[in-house]
């Protein structure tokens, strides 16, 4: 079996994630912590690995040729959304400052810097190798400095879990492509911290601490949990089946999902909603289809409240679902995407919205996703 996938074991599992649950040290989780004496020994990989990392690193080269050299048409991405990938790029690799983070308001955020490394690795570089390679390494060295022993990513005065989601994300699509040392260790600890601080309910919120929950910490640490087992690590099945729980239970009536159970429908998070139940095995639930057709019913327009938090998980949801939600998805959205870029490469932000670099980079991440170049994005 492919280790991307997630189907449901005879005991309730999520095979694919590579370690059960109901071990009864503890209640919740299972155990928190690896048993070797050693804090975070190279993880078991139960569901081999089938290509090796020769194969993929051909593989990902080959798809970025053939990115680059295809027709018109946004299945390739159209010219003008190729030269706008390409603007943004330049336009990020010209503003990092040398520690590898960017200079404006959020651009220290190791969120915001995972998001930009990701954008990069979207377009096919990875660490050592691409035009932008020495860019990305400055970003994936900056995420490091932040990892904190207890594996948390994060810096004084922020809200940690938003960090931590989005740069545990850059983390494991870096340590995918790599295999580096250094980023197995951070990524190990990161994941760990994930698994220990989720609630009751099967959710996070801003505290790495078991307290609250809402959905959008609540996506990325999911999505951060997708990616790291993508890369071999071991997560714990029963953490990812209670996130998916508690995703469910923010589902409305009216096919969106809200901020937390009980509340009204977002744009927002209802990409959230309709991404994280296909990429943990839930692509079949009636809730991705009325998600779907609530993000149809309501395309993101520019301008609007968390424009570009919408427009980067609504468009990987869209994308997941495929057929005719995506072709209208990224005609109607998308093309507007590329008509707002600015001539120098960076995208209009949105009020107090994350940023300029923020802004950029969830702006060229879903311009890039039918290049499916991240594993995350594959469907």
């Amino acid at each position: 079996m492919n280790m991307g996938e997630t189907t449901k074991d005879a005991k309730g599992g999520f095979r694919g994630w590579g370690i059960g649950f109901g071990d009864p040290e503890c209640p919740i989780h299972g155990p928190l912590l690896p048993k070797p004496e050693t804090p975070y020994p190279k993880p078991e990989t139960p569901t081999p690995n089938p290509r090796p990392v020769a194969a993929v690193v051909t593989a990902l080269a080959v798809l970025v040729c053939l990115a680059v050299q295809a027709p018109n048409g946004w299945g390739a991405l159209s010219a003008e959304a190729k030269q706008a990938v390409e603007k943004g790029l330049d336009y990020l690799a010209k503003t990092q400052g040398s520690d590898g983070s960017w200079p404006d308001h959020y651009g220290k955020s190791p969120a915001v810097v995972g998001l930009a490394a990701l954008a990069f690795m979207a377009h096919g570089e990875m660490p050592g190798r691409g035009k932008y390679k020495e860019t990305l390494e400055r970003a994936i060295d900056y995420i490091l400095k932040q990892s904190q022993e207890n594996g948390l990513i994060a810096r004084p005065g922020s809200q940690p879990m938003y960090d931590h989601g989005f740069a545990t994300l850059a983390l494991a699509e870096a340590y995918g492509m790599s295999k580096r040392k250094d980023l197995e260790v951070a990524l190990l600890r990161a994941v760990r911290l994930i698994e220990r601080v989720q609630n009751l309910r099967g959710g996070w919120r801003y505290q790495p601490r078991p307290a609250d929950d809402d959905v959008t910490v609540t996506g990325c640490q999911l999505m951060a949990l997708r990616a790291a087992r993508n890369a071999g690590v071991n997560v714990q099945s029963l953490v990812v089946r209670r996130g998916v729980d508690y995703i469910k239970s923010c589902a409305c009536a009216d096919g969106g999902f809200a901020y937390q159970p009980g509340g009204s429908s977002g744009k927002a998070r209802t990409g959230i909603g309709v991404l994280l139940l296909q990429l943990l095995g839930e692509s079949e639930s009636a809730l991705v289809g009325k998600g779907a057709e609530y993000l149809a019913q309501n395309p993101l327009r520019p301008g609007e409240t968390y424009y570009y938090y919408g427009l980067y998980y609504c468009t990987q949801a869209m994308f997941q679902k495929g057929g005719e939600s995506w072709q209208s998805w990224r005609k109607e959205v998308l093309e507007t995407v590329v008509s707002t870029q600015v001539a120098d490469g960076s995208w209009p932000k949105q009020g107090s919205e994350g940023g300029d670099t923020y802004a950029v980079a969830m702006a060229i991440l879903a311009l890039e996703v039918e290049w499916k170049l991240l594993p995350i994005y594959q469907r």
